[in-house]
């Protein structure tokens, strides 16, 4: 929790959810929620949040935490396969060494007020048991390290891992990568990939592998898109890491594509796991490009959407966290997540939830946005209540 805030607070609550903001208002003690409701606050509050349950960080490699990165360093001479300066840390650190970045990592990444992330972990099978001892709600996506496809080592990867995460048709040969595709979907597992992150790449070779979701697409034309977008593979985007390498993510052509898109900070070593941070950058590259900055809402959710369904475990009860940023005005992108903003984490038990019937805030889209009906391509990962409502194209207001 942020120690700027008193260990007990009142605030006006602003909570997103499926599409739109709820208003209300929450009571926090020690960074949980103990009291929540609709209409007045009983106390005087002390600040207004935006608060957004269940945030997936959507795509992460956590354990190069530690690396400090020499200035001037190009993208492919820091982390190309097998020889960047990344991979040559990831293999020649110890264990505990990694095991510790990982921790901090993942610490750091509740303390944005994350639910879980999403990790591309390399080292194979012994990088997968490294990260899920260090961080038991991670989502892994585990590496192989074997030069050609071995079967055993997949098997021995998804024992700790949620899935395969490669990292990209331009680093492997293409029959080495359908072969472990294949296996994965066989065990409906996850599978994601990096793609068009430094060059662009055959975006219909990707698609042919049945991706859980892509990564990146910097380099993508508008036809790779509108591919994401009507195969429904959603796209993660990580504006800080790309710009940092001088490359822009093509997020209004995303949203104008009508590609679902999660957003992720990436490599540890560039990046804190700060949503809030990541979100202000998202924004400010989204103005620039005349988008619907509304968008970075739904960017929190796409995954767990679609693909995920964790809940928190602490101590015997089971909770909800939540990523709460203070802001003062009308619940826009804006006001949200401006430059240096900073926010908490709470947290409050499920068991405890009210049921809103309170004013409701809808995000206006694009004129370019349209509504669609909730992807199926996933509903073999996806429980019921994951299906997205379709989106509004108005606000509503008291």
């Amino acid at each position: 929790m942020d120690q700027r805030m008193p260990d007990r607070f009142a605030a006006e609550a602003f909570t997103y959810e499926r599409g739109g903001f709820r208003e209300g208002y929450v009571i926090a003690e020690g960074g949980v929620i103990v009291e929540e409701d609709e209409g007045p606050c009983p106390e005087r509050t002390d600040i207004q949040l935006a608060l957004f349950p269940d945030v997936v960080n959507a795509h992460t490699h956590c354990a190069d935490y530690g690396l400090k990165v020499p200035a001037g360093m190009s993208l492919e001479d820091l982390v190309a396969p097998p020889d960047g300066l990344k991979h040559r840390y990831l293999r020649d650190t110890p264990g505990e060494v990694l095991s510790e970045n990982m921790r901090r990592f993942g610490e750091a990444s509740a303390s944005h007020g994350s639910s879980a992330f999403v990790d591309f972990r390399e080292n194979g099978a012994e990088g997968c048991r490294l990260l899920r001892e260090a961080c038991p709600d991670a989502v892994i996506l585990g590496r192989p390290v074997s030069p050609e496809f071995d079967p055993g080592e997949i098997e021995e990867i998804l024992r700790y891992a949620d899935g395969i995460g490669i990292s990209s048709v331009s680093d492997m040969p293409s029959g080495y990568i359908e072969d472990v595709a294949d296996m994965v979907r066989d065990r409906r597992a996850l599978f994601a990939i990096h793609v068009s992150e430094r060059v662009r790449e055959d975006m219909d070779l990707v698609l042919s592998l049945d991706p859980t979701f892509v990564v990146h697409m910097c380099e993508a034309e508008d036809s790779d898109i509108l591919k994401c977008a009507e195969a429904e593979v959603p796209i993660v985007v990580c504006p800080g890491s790309n710009m940092y390498f001088g490359k822009v993510p093509p997020l209004s052509r995303i949203v104008d594509m009508g590609a679902d898109m999660a957003l992720g900070t990436d490599n540890g070593m560039l990046r804190e796991p700060d949503m809030i941070a990541e979100s202000s950058l998202f924004i400010d590259i989204m103005d620039r490009q005349e988008g619907d900055s509304a968008s970075v809402f739904d960017t929190f959710f796409t995954l767990s959407r679609k693909i995920l369904n964790r809940n928190i475990g602490l101590g015997r009860d089971i909770q909800r966290r939540y990523m709460a940023v203070p802001f003062e005005g009308e619940p826009l992108p804006e006001n949200i997540f401006r430059p240096g903003s900073s926010g908490m984490s709470l947290t409050k038990r499920i068991g405890s939830e009210r049921r809103w019937s309170s004013r409701t805030y809808l995000c206006p889209l694009t004129e370019a946005s349209t509504p669609r009906p909730p992807s199926r391509r996933l509903s073999s990962l996806r429980r019921p209540w994951e299906e997205r409502s379709p989106p509004s194209t108005s606000w509503i207001r008291p």
